[in-house]
């Protein structure tokens, strides 16, 4: 049937929206926000269409039909059900016409030929290079309604089949493009290229001031690894590792306005990775950054390999980056069964948060994580420290050159897992200059500190720390009598009475190291095993803390919390060490903080569960959404520091003064 009214017709049309004939006659819609809510269902999947500007989405030219919505279709000059997917594609469409393309070069719904055979399922939009003959595809263009995420794969089949230059995959809410080399060499750029533009123009020399906010690194890590490096035979991590590397060190060596060299132009693969190889090698021979990388070392990925890695990571400015955004990429990329077998365990970092707002450090109080991993708690005690309102006051402009100075003189790490160690000399370059006091040696040895290569014993000493905070490992066995030897745990507490045993948990004796690099009055958190809190034969262990240091709170932390890693319970201590043996007498009895965490902020897989901030709703995709701004982590750890400072407060303790 012929439509009742032309788009002229319904521009002038002024009965109100809600009053429409059923029947067969397609009548214009007026509400088109109304109609949309309908058409999605869901508001949160219709305003997921923010990729296209509000003159893209008043374009639509809506109808209805009894009950069912319509889309003039620019095309096919027709009306089509408008399907969620169907109005991703308008807008697409006149996304494509405003960037100079030509209705007659655009075809829908083209079968494309694999092999032998026409693939079951159409490309969703073909663009052509020519306006009438349509001969040789341009750009295929993969629809899909907001919130699908899949659809990349198929559309990197598309484009090797038909051999486009350029793929676009995009839901309204995200996109990605895809630029494909010879042979078959994908990799992300900012933008379809606007009708008579070339690869050159998209690819522009990228100054560092037009490098864009890092808001989902572990997307990016995620997307390299399924593929570019799922069969490319090195280290995930290690090799992503070394181009986060090269990358900060162009970023530091250049100015706002200069070019980077950590870009894909229009070179070949082989010229590009000489490029990046020679910023990488220049970056472990410079002064300060030579501590990180051994000279020898060198990127081991393929030239067709690395070039779309450095187009996914390209854009983005690595320092001074959100610190939850890098633990996130940083947490999946240190290999898991690895850290298990070690009893080393990503702190989660609203525990990390909750030890740090506890002891409430202050800008001259130096600190030390002895079991550092990725450095979560001197990242976390640096971020509290210079992000507060006191410090900014006090420095006002020179805030910056503050927040270095402490960094690099304040906050010490060590760690003995050499791949551990570099992540953490990483992460403090990037959140604050802080990697000269991060080392690479045990804690619980002594003696490898005195032979070291950087000296640790000149910075690291008994007795110097105003605050200790660490989870150490707790699998494994100390078994060497010249270690043991030097604990007094490893005597049950009292080397005149008992003899030294022949093995002892790693993490027992960290209590007694991280007690002894307590100054006098030093205050500490540590991750230990409930067992230590609850077991008969640890009495020993409870009554040498006691000793040493006034138990200021236990923490129970709820079983989710370090899956999937382990089920393990935990709980953390809270201490202040004596003074002196005087003043612990002097004390008697008094209260300690005792609290059980109820919401851990993990399911019991492991999964973090991500609230929506508004709603309170579960969120299963995080893709494109920023912590603290649109997300919460369901956890309750943030009420018990609450409780614990009214706790402090009462208790007159001098740290909360």
């Amino acid at each position: 049937m012929t439509p009742a009214k032309t788009k002229t017709d319904k521009q002038a049309v002024q009965e109100p929206a809600v009053e429409y004939e059923i029947g067969e006659q397609y009548l214009p819609v007026r509400d088109d926000n109304a109609a949309l809510d309908v058409i999605f269902k869901d508001a949160d999947v219709k305003y997921g269409l923010t990729m296209f500007t509000n003159n893209e989405q008043n374009a639509l030219d809506l109808w209805k039909r009894g009950e069912k919505f319509y889309l003039h279709c620019l095309l096919r000059q027709k009306k089509v059900l408008a399907k969620p997917e169907e109005v991703v594609r308008q807008l697409c469409i006149k996304r494509l016409l405003d960037m100079g393309y030509a209705a007659g070069q655009m075809a829908l719904e083209v079968g494309i030929k694999m092999g032998s055979t026409i693939h079951s399922k159409a490309a969703d939009i073909v663009l052509y290079r020519e306006e009438t003959l349509r001969l040789t595809p341009y750009a295929i263009v993969e629809l899909k309604r907001p919130s699908r995420k899949d659809g990349i794969d198929q559309l990197e089949s598309y484009m090797n089949a038909t051999g486009v230059p350029f793929g676009w995959w995009l839901n309204g809410k995200e996109a990605l493009v895809r630029y494909r080399e010879e042979p078959n060499i994908f990799s992300s750029i900012d933008r379809l290229p606007n009708a008579g533009e070339t690869i050159d123009d998209v690819r522009a020399p990228r100054r560092k001031k037009d490098l864009l906010p890092l808001v989902d690194l572990r997307g990016l890590v995620e997307l390299l690894e399924e593929r570019v490096l799922a069969n490319a035979g090195v280290s995930a991590f290690d090799e992503i590792f070394k181009l986060i590397f090269a990358k900060l060190f162009d970023e530091h060596i250049h100015g706002d306005e200069e070019a980077l060299l950590f870009r894909r132009g229009s070179e070949t693969p082989q010229e590009l990775y000489n490029r990046i190889q020679k910023l990488f090698v220049d970056a472990t021979k410079h002064p300060g950054w030579n501590e990180i990388f051994d000279a020898a070392e060198r990127i081991q990925l393929t030239p067709q390999a690395l070039a779309p890695c450095v187009a996914e990571l390209e854009k983005y400015r690595f320092f001074g980056s959100d610190l939850d955004v890098l633990d996130a990429a940083f947490e999946h990329l240190i290999n898991p069964e690895q850290k298990g077998d070690k009893g080393q365990y990503f702190t989660p970092r609203h525990v990390v948060q909750m030890c740090v707002d506890m002891l409430n450090p202050r800008d001259n109080e130096a600190c030390l994580d002895p079991a550092c991993g990725p450095c979560g708690f001197m990242i976390h005690t640096l971020k509290y420290v210079t992000e507060s309102q006191a410090f900014k006051r006090r420095w006002g402009h020179e805030v910056e050159a503050r927040k270095k100075d402490y960094a690099q003189n304040y906050l010490y790490a060590i760690d003995f897992d050499q791949k551990l160690a570099k992540v953490a000399k990483v992460l403090m370059l990037i959140m604050g200059d802080g990697k000269t006091h991060v080392f690479k040696v045990s804690s619980l040895d002594p003696r490898e500190w005195t032979h070291h290569a950087h000296r640790v014993g000149d910075f690291v000493r008994d007795g110097m720390f105003d605050l200790v905070m660490t989870n150490p490992p707790f699998a494994g066995e100390i078994t060497q009598a010249e270690v043991l030897g030097g604990y007094d745990l490893a005597y049950k507490g009292d080397p005149t009475q008992n003899k030294r045993a022949n093995k002892v948990e790693r993490d027992v004796l960290f209590i007694e190291r991280c007690l002894r690099f307590l100054k006098p009055g030093g205050r500490m958190a540590i991750v230990l095993p409930q067992g230590i809190f609850n077991n008969t034969s640890d009495e020993y262990i409870r009554k040498y803390v006691m000793k040493h240091a006034r138990i200021l709170g236990v923490v129970g932390l709820q079983g989710n919390m370090f899956k999937p890693f382990t089920g393990t319970k935990t709980s953390v201590l809270v201490l202040q060490k004596w003074q002196s043996e005087a003043e612990r007498i002097a004390t008697g009895d008094y209260r300690i903080f005792f609290a059980t965490n109820q919401k851990s902020g993990k399911d019991n897989s492991g999964e973090y569960i991500w609230l929506d901030k508004e709603s309170r709703e579960r969120v299963r995709s995080t893709a494109g959404l920023v912590i603290g701004e649109q997300l919460t982590l369901d956890h309750d750890l943030h009420e018990i520091v609450a409780a614990f400072k009214l706790f402090a407060q009462e208790e007159n303790l001098i740290f909360f003064a």
